[in-house]
């Protein structure tokens, strides 16, 4: 059982992110343990989650991608059409994403936002139920910025602090498991041989073999580099 602190936060240090990222996955999707594919997360969300997804924009210049909210209550949303900030009714469960994640970023961006909402319900509720009973707050929310807080970091954390690293730092290894990536990997290398653009050197191999990883896992480049360093995997 994992380890928490007195304010039920989870303890998780880094070298722990892909047992976590695995775990999550064999409890909501074991089938991603089994065969490569592009993770389903919007419906792992809804279906095996049981979370409701909201489509609203969280603010005017989009500081914050998404929000998970555990107690029911209200929620702070921007309203485009009035240009003002309302709240709006929401049940617990109830996860909020900025429409701009995708249209200002891409695929990739939306669906590391999603699985990052979900790891916080996943393994953050507890905390935020405590939160709710000890504040005697109506709805309690941990709204999710753009730029999170890395191990670089050196001053004092706060318990969100903490818990915006472990989702930031686990939500791409579950896009991307371990169990599965290097079998995509290889499909591609071998398939960068025969590639005419390749032979013709108009392309280099590499960045071919990372572009097709991002498409079919629907994350970013990025993502599939640093997936691919984290692993150890060279593209020769």
């Amino acid at each position: 059982m994992l380890k928490v602190t007195n304010n039920l936060v989870p303890i998780i240090h880094k070298e722990q992110f892909e047992d976590e990222a695995t775990s999550f996955l064999g409890k909501y999707y074991p089938e991603a343990l089994q065969a490569p594919m592009a993770l389903p997360i919007l419906e792992i969300a809804k279906a095996r989650m049981g979370l409701t997804v909201l489509t609203q924009s969280l603010t005017e210049d989009l500081r914050a991608f998404g929000q998970m909210c555990f107690t029911g209550g209200l929620a702070e949303i921007y309203d485009k059409d009035e240009d003002e900030y309302r709240e709006i009714k929401i049940k617990g469960g109830t996860m909020i994403i900025d429409p701009d994640t995708f249209f200002q970023r891409n695929i990739g961006c939306l669906n590391n936002t999603i699985a990052h909402e979900c790891f916080h319900w996943h393994r953050h509720r507890n905390y935020h139920f405590m939160q709710n009973i000890l504040d005697g707050k109506q709805s309690v929310a941990c709204r999710c910025p753009v730029e999170a807080k890395d191990e670089r970091f050196n001053e004092k954390w706060t318990d969100k602090d903490w818990m915006e690293w472990q989702a930031s730092g686990i939500a791409p290894k579950i896009l991307l498991p371990r169990e599965t990536f290097g079998v995509m990997v290889n499909q591609y290398l071998k398939q960068s041989k025969n590639n005419p653009f390749i032979a013709a050197e108009l392309m280099p191999p590499k960045q071919w073999v990372i572009d097709q990883l991002a498409d079919f896992y629907k994350v970013s480049k990025i993502s599939v580099r640093i997936r691919l360093d984290e692993l150890g995997i060279s593209l020769k």
